[in-house]
């Protein structure tokens, strides 16, 4: 399997296993995204918590360039370190919500 195909499977493996997790509020569905044209990957939370609106992103991921960028993580989760278990080498994955600066010193890619 080519890197792209393998990065793209293993991404949605990921977020797959974090749609289960429904919030214990409210009348929020977890929902995915995959747009496998244009490699942007999504879980978000849509619904209602009494009388607020409950909508955003969860995680964020795309592939850009053969590496993964992790441009949204609102978890607790180190997505980096599991995507690294899973095969993915350091270089392979950018912290996308971090600043260019701050990425230099993090040990993962820069972009």
């Amino acid at each position: 399997m080519d890197k792209l195909n393998e990065y793209r499977t293993k991404v949605r493996q990921l977020l797959t296993k974090y749609i289960e997790y429904k919030p214990s509020y409210g009348d929020v569905e977890v929902e995915q995204i995959f747009d496998i044209e244009y490699d942007h990957y999504q879980i978000i939370s849509i619904g209602w918590n009494n009388q607020k609106r409950i909508y955003g992103p969860i995680m964020h991921l795309d592939i850009k360039n053969n590496k993964i960028w992790i441009q949204q993580n609102t978890t607790e989760v180190d997505i980096a370190l599991e995507l690294i278990e899973m095969g993915v080498p350091k270089q392979d994955i950018v912290i996308g919500f971090h600043t260019p600066k701050m990425r230099q010193l993090s040990g993962f890619a820069v972009e």
